[in-house]
This record gives C-alpha cells, sequence and structure tokens, in this order.
C-alpha cells in the first residue's frame, strides 16, 4: 500500500524558520544566505568531556503514561582525539558565528571550565578583546561532588558583540526584588505606604523599593538545573532550561530578529526563540537530534531539513472502504528497545501530507507527550486522500511513505 521513500525536505506553511541536520564544517547553503542577517547566535557545543552521552525516550502509551519503559538511545559523542582538533572546531563555530551577526549582533558561547580559557582567546582573536561584554556564570547545584578540590559547579557563557552599535537592553530582564532582598537592611515603610529596604552609608540613607525591579548580574544562581523529572525535559542529554535561554536572548532580541543555534541538540534555543516571536535556525549534526527538536516547536512556518531513516521498515496500515483510515505502527527494530516491542508501541508521532516536487508538506500531525500518551491513529476520512506520511519512531528515527500507484 505504501513505499518507503526519501526526499530530505519537510515544509510547513511558508518555511521561513529552518531547522537542519548539517555540519558548521559543510555549512548547509540554506545558513549561509543568513549571513549579516542574525541578531543572536548562541552556542553550546561539547565541552571535550570525553564521554558518550544517552538519551532517553518513553515510548508507547505506557510509557508516556507511567514513565516507564524507556529506551536508551545514543545522543552524541563528545570524544576528540586531541585538543588541536577540537580548536579546530571552536575556530569554526566562532568564525562562523561572527560572519552570521548583523552589525547589532550579540554572540554567546556557553562552556564549562574545560576550555572556555582557549575559547576566549579565540573570541578575542575573531571579535576583538574590546568587543568582549561579559563572562556569565551559571551556578547550579546538581550533580556529584568531589572531595579533591571544591566541586565545579558553574558553567561560563562568554558574550560578545559584532559591533559597538550591538543592542542590549537590561529592562527586558527584570528580578523579583523581594527575592533579592539582602537581609541585613533595614525594612521600612515611607508616608505613601511602599514598602523598602535600605542601608545607611557615610552619613546617607539609600532606600530600594519592592516595588522597582533589580536586574541581574553576571552571576546566575537562580537558575537551576533541569530535574530527572522537570516537564521540559525532552530526555536529551545535557539540555539546558528555557528560562536561561529566555534570560540571554531577551535583552538581545526583538520579535522578528533572527536567531541562530549551530549545535542545537534538543532545541531549546529555538523554542525560546519562537516564545519571543523570533525567527531561528537550528542545526545539528545528529539527525535524532532534529526530531527531538522538531517535537518541542509549533510547526507552522517552517522547512525541516533532515535525512530520512534508509534501515526499511514497513508501514502498518488499515483501511475502511467507509471512510476510516488507521495507521497500526511501524515494523521496525532498534537495539533501544525491546524486539517484542508493538509496531504501535514504537511510533511516537506521524504526520500525513503531499509530497510536492521533491518536499513534503504535511497537512496534519499527530504526536505522543505525556499530556496526550495515546496517540490518535484513526482518522475518519477518505483513505485515497492520504497519499504521504512521515513517521518518527521512538529512537527519533523518521520515515516518509508513499501511497503505491
Amino acid at each position: 500500500m505504501f513505499e518507503q521513500v526519501s526526499v530530505g525536505r519537510e515544509v510547513y506553511g511558508e518555511g521561513t524558520n529552518l531547522l537542519l541536520c548539517g555540519s558548521v564544517m559543510n555549512l548547509p547553503k540554506e545558513i549561509e544566505r543568513l549571513k549579516g542577517k542574525v541578531q543572536c547566535v548562541y552556542l553550546d557545543p561539547p565541552f571535550m568531556t570525553g564521554e558518550r552521552f544517552e538519551r532517553t525516550r518513553p515510548y508507547g502509551e505506557k510509557g508516556w503514561k507511567k514513565g516507564t519503559p524507556v529506551a536508551r538511545l545514543a545522543a552524541y559523542e563528545d570524544r576528540y582525539t586531541a585538543e588541536r582538533e577540537y580548536r579546530k572546531l571552536l575556530r569554526k563555530l566562532i568564525h562562523t558565528a561572527h560572519d552570521l551577526l548583523s552589525g547589532t549582533g550579540v554572540f554567546y558561547l556557553h562552556l564549562d571550565w574545560r576550555m572556555t580559557a582557549q575559547a576566549r582567546a579565540l573570541c578575542d582573536q575573531e571579535f576583538g578583546k574590546d568587543l568582549f561584554l561579559n563572562e556569565i556564570i551559571w551556578g547550579y547545584e546538581s550533580g556529584g561532588r568531589s572531595k579533591k578540590f571544591f566541586p565545579r559547579k558553574h558553567d561560563s557563557i562568554l558574550m560578545y558583540a559584532k559591533t559597538r552599535k550591538y543592542r542590549f537592553d537590561i529592562t527586558r530582564v527584570p528580578l523579583d526584588r523581594q527575592a533579592k532582598r539582602k537581609n541585613h537592611m533595614a525594612r521600612g515603610i515611607d508616608e505613601q505606604g511602599r514598602a523598602y529596604s535600605s542601608i545607611v552609608s557615610n552619613g546617607k540613607e539609600y532606600r530600594y523599593y519592592d516595588d522597582t525591579p533589580v536586574y541581574p548580574g553576571d552571576v546566575w544562581t537562580d537558575i537551576s538545573h533541569l530535574q530527572q523529572r522537570d516537564p521540559e525535559r525532552t530526555g536529551y542529554a545535557t539540555q539546558k532550561p528555557l528560562k536561561l535561554l529566555d534570560r540571554l536572548l531577551r535583552p538581545v532580541t526583538e520579535p522578528g530578529d533572527w536567531v541562530v543555534d549551530l549545535c542545537c541538540g534538543s532545541g531549546t534555543t529555538l523554542e525560546a526563540a519562537q516564545k519571543l516571536g523570533c525567527r531561528f535556525a537550528g542545526m545539528d549534526v545528529n539527525p535524532e537530534a532534529v526530531a527531538v527538536a522538531l517535537a518541542r516547536l509549533a510547526a507552522e512556518d517552517l522547512t525541516v531539513i533532515c535525512p530520512e531513516g534508509k534501515t526499511k521498515a514497513p508501514l502498518l496500515t488499515e483501511e475502511d472502504p467507509a471512510g476510516r483510515f488507521r495507521i497500526l505502527g511501524v515494523e521496525t527494530e532498534h537495539p533501544g528497545f525491546p524486539k517484542n516491542t508493538a509496531p504501535l508501541d514504537s511510533l511516537e508521532s506521524w504526520e500525513y501530507g503531499t509530497i510536492e516536487e521533491g518536499v513534503f508538506r504535511p497537512l496534519r500531525s499527530f504526536r505522543r507527550s505525556w499530556k496526550y500518551p495515546e496517540l490518535v491513529n484513526s482518522l475518519k476520512l477518505n483513505p485515497a486522500e492520504i497519499t504521504a506520511v512521515m513517521t518518527t519512531d521512538a529512537a527519533g528515527i523518521r520515515r516518509l511513505y508513499r501511497r503505491k500507484a
């Protein structure tokens, strides 16, 4: 009934925003076209940890309801044969970011203690020392604690501007003054009934009113790592919280600006940009990361460029002449989940649409989630109207099927 095909491009609506599988070492033309147009580039590349990272995904209705069973799948490798090889990647990423930025643009490079010093030197070479703005310290308490030295509990986010005309408005990220209130300050209420904290220095009183904003400095300890059961978690390794990306993007962007992430992983930057009304482009070398990121986005105006899975897996369907089309699942095997997994349980999402001039254009999409663990798999319509189907299995592998003539 359906045969597996490949087109490599999926377009929702006008397809303005971009989600691509690709490498900065061979930059796709779709990203190159943005040179000089981007307001913010955020990069969260591998940290040179020497580790292989996994991701976990529930599968089937039971998995999405209860959290088990889960598939354990490869996410990405952060292994380099030498620091020289890693520096080559960093240099290319930094140079590409500089090229993409407009005159008002801002660049963020997110790393940890391993390579921040080397990255700072590379950024100084590319952007110029005088365009360094901040080293933001993101402190957190998760993970184990060493007894051989003070525990390393922070990441560094280097912040640079393209030119002196960069855009930055700190008033867009106010903090709760009550939460920041210093305990040693005296408390009072003025004649208008406004509460404040005060301190006296050199005989002069300084008042800080509760109803006036306070803004973050360059050390952030109020944004925690994502906890194990956080509903925001995708199961993708080293996922960053939306709150962190919102604080980074909000002061430097306005609706309609371009935001780019060349190592987009689970797609946090892209979701944050979308929520702020920005246009966005995300890229990752891992096609399964593209599938994870796509699941987080409101795919209304998006082009996805990513090769479909090459492994053959028959699409199981059932068609009722009276007007009912059913997806029964995909016959696939993956080492991340048991061989006896039911075809429907291995299916995480599916879409139907049309294939036009080598492009798949979805019409409707159906996806499992914590809120809706049961996958819609039966539609009351003329089966002949469904000419093409895209599926994503629990391993994040996307496959496209076309109705046989």
